[in-house]
């Protein structure tokens, strides 16, 4: 026998034993989707998604690229949630559009995917759980549709952002040249360990708004890592910032900070809490 037909052997049995241990890990996650519909729980958890990737990245000995133990666990915790439920994403169409691939790059190949013409219809589908999540462009270089996603985002109710997804254009390596989508749910997440929370600020435009808006979180050591604004609705001369704190919501709750915001702000809106997924 050659080296290269014991290698291959080697091969064949190592794909039994992984295809037993993939086969035991899809039951269990099919007991816990029993566990989670008895109790009402969103099926999609961003917080323990987050925790097993960096826990297996943490742990991995080699040869296998950090990138790709993600990509390989992608598509396990899709079957996995395709089995707990016929879970059902929702994105801008058409098929292999930036959304439906970032889409894809987080829920991978085995849930169903139905195709949205705005994001209107994104964030009213998943109001009306006709959805388990959607997928939104918040920052997308080549289609522009970040305005359109911030101004539906500052109306909208009965909604939670609860992951982010970057994806970089084929044959490109800088992430800043990466496209930045939200997960949408109806449930706020858990705290993760390290998370992100957006907030909406509602100010009058006026001299030194946006100045005292922004002291809370410097007084309070809370690092701000996006900002992006918008007129308010027509009629108003108010202007609405979405700026991105660090943190989960909970924890800046105890901080005091909405309460401070609250004196400095016409309105303040908790857009939703998120692991970072940043390196």
């Amino acid at each position: 026998m050659s080296d290269l037909d014991a290698l291959r052997i080697k091969i064949d049995a190592l794909d039994s034993d992984l295809l037993r241990l993939l086969n035991e890990r899809a039951a269990v996650a099919q007991q816990i989707g029993e566990i989670k519909t008895r109790e009402g729980l969103s099926v999609y958890a961003p917080e323990r998604e987050n925790q097993v990737l960096r826990s297996l990245v943490e742990r991995s000995d080699g040869p296998l690229r950090p990138e790709s133990i993600r990509a390989i666990y992608c598509e396990i915790m899709s079957a996995s949630l395709a089995l707990e439920k016929n879970i059902a994403i929702i994105c801008l169409g058409p098929a292999g559009s930036l959304s439906h691939q970032a889409a894809r790059s987080k829920f991978g190949s085995s849930v169903r995917y139905v195709f949205a013409a705005d994001v209107a219809e994104v964030l009213e589908e998943v109001r009306r759980d006709q959805a388990d999540c959607g997928v939104i462009p918040i920052d997308d270089p080549e289609g522009g549709l970040a305005n359109q996603t911030l101004d539906h985002l500052a109306v909208a109710e009965d909604f939670s952002i609860c992951a982010e997804i970057y994806l970089t254009p084929e044959g490109k390596e800088d992430t800043r040249e990466a496209a930045r989508f939200f997960v949408i749910g109806r449930n706020i997440n858990p705290a993760s360990g390290r998370d992100l929370t957006m907030l909406m600020l509602r100010l009058e435009d006026k001299p030194g708004a946006l100045v005292s808006a922004l002291e809370p979180f410097k007084s309070l050591d809370i690092n701000l890592d996006h900002f992006a604004s918008r007129p308010a609705a027509r009629g108003s001369n108010d202007i609405i910032f979405f700026v991105e704190a660090s943190g989960h919501s909970k924890d800046l709750e105890l901080t005091d900070l909405f309460r401070e915001l609250s004196k400095r702000c016409r309105a303040v809106k908790v857009l939703g809490s998120y692991p970072d997924t940043s390196e």
